[in-house]
């Protein structure tokens, strides 16, 4: 059920970024999760700023799975929502910071930038992850 998103560079200059849908240059940071498309299993990539303008906080409009832990989420149950429109991917708040991992190390991101963190009760807030600046 792991579901993470991964971060490599890309190994041709053939993948195109869902959002914007301009090409994945050879080479360039990409930052990609495994989805259902087309009847199959594939890697939806992004670029590293499409992806960092992908993240949502909201509630869940109905019963769920984390895609990091497999565990259940109840209807209103906070969550992390993943680039929804091309992935359909959602993570409990007590596994988004292991859900981003590899994400967060290359692009750091405050919690606080991402729509929806007004959403959150204090409780939930003291779930995410930390900002920290990139180590150089």
């Amino acid at each position: 059920m792991v579901k993470r998103v991964k971060v490599e560079k890309a190994k041709s200059d053939k993948s195109s970024c869902k959002k914007c849908q301009k090409k994945i240059g050879f080479d360039e940071l990409r930052a990609g999760v495994d989805c259902w498309m087309a009847g199959r299993t594939v890697t939806a990539w992004l670029h590293m700023k499409c992806m960092s303008q992908c993240f949502k906080f909201d509630r869940c409009k109905g019963r769920g799975k984390c895609k990091m832990s497999g565990d259940t989420m109840e209807r209103g149950e906070a969550r992390l929502e993943l680039a929804r429109e091309y992935t359909g991917i959602f993570f409990k708040l007590n596994h988004s910071h292991a859900a981003l991992a590899d994400f967060l190390k290359e692009k750091v991101m405050d919690p606080k930038s991402i729509k929806g963190y007004s959403l959150l009760s204090a409780d939930e807030k003291s779930q995410l992850w930390k900002s920290k600046s990139k180590a150089k």
